[in-house]
């Protein structure tokens, strides 16, 4: 199904955490900074790290052939806050 997913797996020496995101087809096992992947001592502690690394996977800006999509530039733009000293630039109506 096309939908996200996170999970465990049991190994010999523990359990595997992993993830599914939507475009794939296949499990992400995680893996730490080597690439190697991490085992952990229980299944809640796997399922723990697999719901992180969602979130962190979920909230990280949106691409495009590489690049940001500039909507959230603009977005961002016109909703955060102006600092009380800034300047209103002519013909916004602000």
């Amino acid at each position: 199904m096309n939908e996200f997913q996170i999970g465990t797996e049991a190994v010999a020496s523990g359990h595997l955490g992993w993830i599914r995101k939507v475009h794939r087809a296949t499990n992400e096992i995680l893996r730490d900074s080597r690439g190697e992947p991490i085992v952990f001592a229980t299944p809640d502690a796997a399922k723990a790290a697999a719901g992180e690394a969602m979130v962190a996977y979920l909230n990280t800006p949106m691409l495009r052939d590489g690049a940001r999509v500039e909507a959230i530039s603009k977005a961002e733009a016109f909703f955060k806050p102006r600092s009380a000293g800034a300047a209103v630039p002519a013909g916004t109506g602000a």
